[in-house]
């Protein structure tokens, strides 16, 4: 199937669209959220514990960002570790690293499997392990920084300067986003400096495939497709 971006869905990716509706990972509401942008929206992409109760689909999910991240042109030799922006990005890293133990068998033998590490939402000043990150940067290691959505990459900007107080090096670290809400996002975190940015679904795709399912009205989907037009960041 194409979607608006010119994408080609797979069967694949069509069966996790249809598993994050069922689920109501993607989910759309009379009543709008209030998204952290301080925008309302009446699509709201949530990645917590509708994911974590549902292991076939983080299973799925984590088979696909595993998938991306090995076929990244900015793969390189080292073990490839995934942290999560707290709290939704901490249970895609896990779950991409624990698919990809099987997931890497399909890119030769000696491919070393996705590791993943843990990132606090507040700063842990006491034990072991001070800091924002569980373990400090390892040079055998590739960081990758892992989202569920992003709308106008602020979150982005605030764990980029948790990570670097850490050691790790933030913006030259692949930011990996499931689900962009196409609000700017993107251009403004390259234009703050991130020089690599992987959006794996947008959300007008989402809405789009929905639609063509059958799962979502058409009304539905032209009303995401509004939101976003008016919804526009500037950088």
């Amino acid at each position: 199937m194409q979607v608006p971006s010119g994408m080609v869905f797979t069967a694949e990716d069509l069966t996790l669209m249809r598993e994050m509706a069922i689920v109501r990972f993607v989910a759309y509401s009379e009543t709008p959220f209030k998204l952290k942008s301080g925008i309302m929206s009446n699509v709201y992409v949530f990645g917590r514990e509708d994911l974590t109760d549902h292991p076939e689909l983080e299973w799925l999910i984590g088979r696909k960002i595993a998938q991306v991240v090995y076929g990244s042109d900015i793969y390189e030799s080292e073990q490839q570790c995934l942290i999560g922006i707290p709290t939704a990005g901490n249970a895609l890293a896990q779950a991409a690293a624990m698919a990809s133990v099987e997931e890497r068998k399909k890119y030769g033998p000696k491919m070393p499997p996705i590791a993943h590490r843990i990132m606090r939402e507040a700063l842990k000043q006491h034990g072991a392990h001070q800091g924002w990150v569980n373990g400090r940067p390892d040079p055998r290691q590739r960081y990758w920084m892992v989202d569920n959505v992003a709308t106008d990459g602020k979150s982005k900007l605030e764990a980029a300067e948790k990570l670097e107080a850490d050691g790790y090096p933030a913006k030259q670290m692949p930011c990996l986003i499931w689900a962009d809400r196409q609000q700017g996002a993107v251009p403004r975190l390259e234009a703050a400096g991130f020089e690599h940015i992987i959006v794996i679904y947008n959300l007008l795709d989402i809405a789009f495939a929905l639609g063509e399912l059958g799962i979502w009205p058409k009304e539905m989907v032209k009303a995401v497709e509004d939101e976003i037009k008016a919804h526009q960041f500037s950088v």
